[in-house]
């Protein structure tokens, strides 16, 4: 058993049911190993899983957290004996709100040390960004692509992606926001709370549309984003974010958004050259071989300089709850994460 300091989760509601106790973790099972954590990744699903609305919805309480960087001090089994000591970077299912956490040895990413806070920023949303741009979305070079979000980790992620590939980028962000944006190469930025976005990105395209929309929205916005594709266009679904109204979860407020949400039809999409489609990282079973293939390019264009990912702020362990308030008023631009010790 290893001692441990952890932010749980005690119920679901606004960040305040974020408590820092002390806990224990066994140790790993065969195939999994330990880590001591430096870094813990805070992403929007997060957010969404305190309030109680994520999808892979966990009972209070629990340690939260699925983005972690440290050092391996246990193994499960003698074959990962080699990797003790060293420095990685992974994703876990939760847990990673923790000074310790075990995690299954396939999940990691053996980095080098002068990357640790940096590649805490790496797994969850610049490989979310790499499966729906280049596996599912097939972006290619000159094509247009519609980032919503484009301050958040994903956002920022894309993006740089996208800047590596040679698309054209359009954003949507919040006016406070242009600014910074502007400074990392783009131009092209929509104020979503003061202007339509379907009206300005037909505006920019010249009514054309664009080729890719990367939408975390979901309800009535996803309709929206759909309508800006060209010919031949894809929407990419990975989130709800327009579900989250406030600090805790309403179904008042929840239900009129999920009522919203468009359903595509088959023969409409047939009829129009264009798709739709859904990513969840956390959900892939079968090509789990995809997560290291993808993970190992990702890590190669940081050592190339080919991505720079951004760190918003770093928070203490301890004030997690500040941390969630800080995302939750959509503040951050980049990543957002925990300091361990």
């Amino acid at each position: 058993m290893t001692d441990c300091q952890s932010v749980f989760i005690t119920r679901h509601g606004p960040p305040s049911v974020l408590q820092l106790q002390s806990s224990s973790l066994s140790d790993p099972r065969q195939h999994e190993v330990q880590v001591k954590i430096k870094y813990s990744g805070i992403n929007f699903a997060d957010i969404m899983s305190r309030i109680g609305i994520y999808t892979t919805r966990l009972k209070p309480p629990y340690i939260p957290g699925m983005e972690i960087a440290g050092v391996v001090m246990k193994t499960g089994a003698d074959e990962y004996n080699s990797i003790l000591g060293k420095t990685v970077v992974g994703i876990c299912k939760s847990g990673g709100y923790s000074t310790h956490v075990n995690v299954p040895a396939e999940q990691l990413f053996i980095i080098e040390e002068k990357w640790l806070s940096v590649a805490a920023s790496i797994p969850v949303n610049y490989l979310t960004a790499y499966f729906m741009m280049l596996h599912q979305g097939s972006l290619k070079k000159d094509e247009t692509i519609l980032i919503h979000g484009i301050g958040g980790g994903v956002g920022i992620a894309a993006l740089q992606i996208a800047q590596n590939i040679g698309a054209t980028i359009i954003g949507t962000a919040s006016l406070g926001k242009h600014a910074k944006i502007q400074e990392l190469g783009v131009d092209n930025l929509i104020d979503y709370r003061n202007e339509k976005f379907y009206e300005k990105v037909m505006d920019i395209t010249d009514g054309i549309g664009v080729d890719l929309v990367l939408d975390p929205l979901g309800g009535k916005e996803l309709a929206n984003s759909y309508k800006c594709l060209a010919e031949f266009g894809r929407v990419g679904v990975y989130g709800f974010s327009s579900a989250v109204t406030g600090l805790k979860r309403s179904y008042i407020k929840i239900l009129p958004k999920f009522l919203q949400m468009p359903k595509f039809n088959p023969r409409h999409l047939m009829m129009k050259n264009q798709g739709a489609f859904g990513f969840h990282l956390g959900m892939i079973r079968q090509r789990k071989d995809l997560v290291q293939r993808y993970g190992k390019i990702l890590f190669e264009w940081l050592e190339e300089r080919s991505i720079n990912p951004v760190i918003d702020c770093l928070f203490e362990l301890e004030n997690a709850e500040d941390a969630h308030q800080y995302i939750a008023d959509r503040k951050n631009i980049g990543k957002v994460l925990l300091n361990s010790k």
